[in-house]
């Protein structure tokens, strides 16, 4: 496996924090810059330090300092730790390549997210770890296997589908589209889910097992699967 140093990691890396909960933005004064803000609500601070640090050791910029706001409407109490940076050359060309008119996009540039790390990015930001159970007739919970959903709602059936047969192509993990539809302002909307099976997730698992970062958030985040799939 490619080592946590090469270009195809630090590129993945980029990759898999963009389709999740980074956000880029040009800065209007400096047109070769961009600004990079990374955010995670108050109880995963933990993975915003850790990507902090892996931003740092891998690019080599000034270490930004983590800030806790207040976010959503006036009197909800819900806070999210952030910090943001500008840089130039390689980070910004990798986040032009999945955005335009300030909405990102799952663009054919996809195929240069072909290190797992990317994947392990993407399940920390967006994965969740479906549990099911089924009760028998005296009383008894079983639990069935894991299996692992990504929020991918905001991209279009069409990027989804991108995103899935690159997965396919490049890991060798299948998964399907599953639509999930809300009603929003009045009108029912389809949104496009990421679903991989018992077998799929597993593989998934074991593939990005050693990119996942070892804190208490993930560690809670991820107990099912530890769990059931093991370490």
């Amino acid at each position: 496996m490619k080592n946590n140093e090469s270009v195809s990691y630090k590129r993945s890396f980029l990759i898999g924090m963009i389709l999740g909960d980074a956000h880029t933005r040009k800065q209007s004064k400096y047109k070769l810059t961009i600004e990079w803000t990374i955010s995670h609500c108050e109880k995963c601070a933990d993975l915003v330090e850790w990507k902090r640090d892996e931003v740092v050791r891998l690019f080599g910029i000034s270490k930004p300092v983590i800030h806790i706001s207040q976010n959503g409407k006036k009197g909800e109490n819900f806070k999210k730790a952030l910090f943001s940076f500008t840089s130039g050359r390689r980070l910004r060309i990798v986040s032009q390549w999945f955005s335009r008119d300030s909405k990102k996009y799952i663009t054919p540039k996809i195929r240069f997210m072909d290190h797992p790390v990317g994947l392990a990015m993407l399940l920390c930001d967006d994965g969740s770890v479906r549990k099911r159970k089924i009760i028998h007739k005296d009383g008894s919970i079983y639990f069935l296997k894991p299996s692992f959903t990504i929020a991918t709602h905001s991209f279009s059936q069409e990027e989804v589908k991108r995103l899935l047969d690159h997965i396919s192509f490049t890991f060798g993990i299948n998964g399907i589209i599953n639509p999930e539809r809300r009603w929003r302002s009045g009108e029912r909307k389809e949104y496009h889910r990421t679903h991989f099976n018992v077998e799929n997730s597993m593989k998934l698992w074991h593939l990005v097992l050693p990119y996942i970062p070892q804190i208490p958030s993930m560690n809670t985040k991820f107990a099912f699967a530890y769990d059931r799939f093991g370490h």
